[in-house]
């Protein structure tokens, strides 16, 4: 240690400091999942302005990715890695970027299954179902099939929720509905989805057959499957504006032993869907627009 003039430089009292390394713990999880949210600690703190990150394994000591600063703290949290792999979770000085204290750390991938409609109108809602959040930033979306990975169009942030509803493209065509970690954005589930047009059918066994416009006050033919109806439950067709909800209606008829019927159409102009509906498991087995024009 010395006393140096500014004057010349010259050396006017010094006495010997023996620098001696820290002592500086990190404690992490041995294993975490991609994308998600993970506590570690630390003991030791040199400088508020030191790094903890987590790093991938073997990394050079000056580099640092998700990190917080030490400040008066011993303990904190960051999100892991996007990409399962060995890593390290590393406390390192400020001064100089070097590595005083590590722990390995394996991240592994995450499971996440993710469902919906497989076939939706366009601009319609989409009720989608997935089976854990792993970090409420993530994303659950709808993109074009076969769209380039971290893609995200319209979308919801999955939150501590694993259900959710999102609106239909307007384009007909095939998409993906995708759960996406916001860490690298890293797809980690997806599911298949149809849309089609506005006012197409949508049949899921009811072989539903209605026309496709009526006359105000008209009667019309309805026909299904005879494969469709099922005695033991409490199957009817329904009669119901164009944004109601699946059940309710205008009106409604229980099916019989024909596989037709025919129904009375609403006196008011406007878009009307026809329902094939099954109350004892709360199903819409067919629906089709009807125009009364």
């Amino acid at each position: 240690m010395r006393y140096v003039l500014n004057e010349g430089r010259r050396v006017l009292a010094s006495q010997p400091v023996e620098v001696v390394d820290a002592e500086v713990t990190v404690t992490a999880p041995a294993e975490i999942t991609t994308g998600a949210k993970f506590d570690f600690s630390w003991t030791g703190t040199i400088n508020g302005s030191d790094f903890l990150t987590i790093v991938p394994m073997g990394s050079e000591d000056r580099q640092i990715d998700n990190h917080i600063r030490a400040k008066d703290d011993s303990e904190g949290r960051l999100t892991a890695p996007g990409t399962p792999g060995l890593y390290e979770m590393r406390y390192v000085l400020n001064e100089g970027r070097r590595v005083l204290a590590s722990q390995p750390v394996e991240v592994v991938g995450a499971e996440v299954g993710i469902s919906g409609p497989g076939t939706v109108r366009a601009g319609e809602a989409v009720e989608v179902v997935w089976s854990s959040s792993i970090n409420g930033r993530d994303f659950v979306t709808i993109v074009p099939a076969g769209a380039d990975e971290g893609t995200i169009d319209t979308h919801i942030r999955a939150k501590d929720n694993t259900e959710g509803r999102l609106t239909a493209p307007e384009g007909t065509g095939l998409y993906e509905i995708r759960y996406v970690l916001e860490e690298g954005r890293t797809t980690l589930a997806s599911a298949p989805l149809e849309v089609v047009a506005a006012d197409a059918p949508l049949d899921d066994g009811a072989g539903l057959s209605v026309p496709a416009s009526a006359a105000p006050g008209a009667t019309i033919t309805v026909s299904w499957a005879d494969s469709a109806v099922d005695p033991e439950t409490d199957q009817r067709i329904t009669v119901a504006g164009r944004d109601q909800t699946d059940f309710s209606w205008i009106t409604a008829r229980k099916i019989g032993a024909e596989p037709q019927m025919e129904l009375t159409m609403p006196d008011e102009a406007g878009l009307y869907e026809v329902r094939f509906l099954d109350l004892s498991n709360q199903s819409v087995m067919g629906r089709s627009v009807v125009e009364v024009k």
